[in-house]
């Protein structure tokens, strides 16, 4: 696996709509990324239920317009619960089209729910020159384990008891008739009732989390990764914790009833600075963005 793909593998992506830039973003940013008209671009698994301990492919598919050599500002999503085995891409580019499919192979290793958030990808949508970000579909999988798993791991034991049993059962026929025929006249001198057992509660399911939980996240991902990146992908989760539907920007937020509250507000205006400010004033606005996030965090 290359480098590049290993390290793409670690950022959290942690939106699920696509969202697009802001207006105000400013014009140098926009000439560094490619520019495509996005078709589709989706994430897939060969399986929904994979089996611990064995190898599984996910898979993120690109289908643009153009016809280029390579695919800039393609984020992963982060594959924390999961073992990385190795990463394949395919670029095949046509007269006037390419498609871009990478492939990573994954393991897990422990049972449960496995979410895996979308892929992101940056460009400059061809269609009306403005700079984006699209989002694929998210996942979600369930590993488990096999019953021929189940069955390897208990093989050699099985066949070790199976002849210990053997031995044993032709010793206790002979007992079992006069046991199971001292049953029956006892059941036919007292037919008593046997009550039926009561079944054991469901455990109950997982409790979603809450939003300081959420915000809490999103502290920890931002100051973990101070990049422009990572501060939109903070952006889009904080607006929708706040109600804000896909494509909103800062006035449509602020119009909103739950950003009254002046610390709500002051969180989303330090984190449109930070998605969106010139390069040079991006690390202060990273750590007013984190400084606000904490802020808020600690007073609720």
């Amino acid at each position: 696996m290359a480098r590049g793909a290993f390290a793409r593998l670690t950022v959290a992506a942690l939106a699920a709509t696509c969202a697009t830039f802001a207006e105000g973003a400013q014009p140098a940013t926009a000439q560094t990324l490619q520019r495509l008209t996005v078709e589709s671009f989706t994430l897939t698994a060969d399986t929904t239920r994979p089996r611990i301990d064995e190898p599984f492919h996910i898979v993120v598919t690109l289908h643009v317009l153009q016809q280029v050599t390579e695919i800039d500002n393609l984020e992963l999503p982060m594959l924390a619960q999961l073992e990385l085995l190795g990463d394949e891409r395919q670029i095949v580019s046509g007269s006037r089209d390419t498609q871009y499919r990478e492939v990573i192979t994954v393991v897990a290793h422990a049972a449960g729910t496995i979410p895996i958030a979308p892929a992101t990808l940056q460009a400059v949508d061809a269609r009306d020159s403005r700079a984006k970000q699209w989002f694929t579909n998210s996942l979600v999988l369930r590993a488990g384990i096999g019953a021929d798993q189940i069955l390897r791991s208990s093989g050699s034991a099985l066949l070790v008891g199976a002849i210990v049993l053997f031995r044993i059962l032709l010793v206790l026929v002979g007992i079992g008739c006069i046991v199971l025929l001292g049953i029956v006249l006892v059941r036919r001198a007292n037919r008593v009732p046997v009550a039926a057992p009561t079944p054991e509660p469901s455990p109950p399911p997982p409790a979603p989390r809450s939003t300081a939980q959420r915000l809490n996240d999103a502290l920890v991902v931002l100051r973990a990764e101070r990049t422009r990146q990572a501060a939109v992908r903070v952006r889009g989760v904080v607006w929708e914790i706040f109600g804000a539907p896909p494509g909103a920007t800062l006035t449509d937020v602020l119009s909103r009833s739950g950003a009254q509250d002046p610390r709500v507000r002051q969180l989303l205006v330090a984190l449109e600075r930070a998605a969106f400010t010139y390069d040079a004033d991006l690390p202060a606005a990273i750590a007013d963005a984190c400084d606000a996030l904490e802020r808020y965090d600690g007073a609720t």
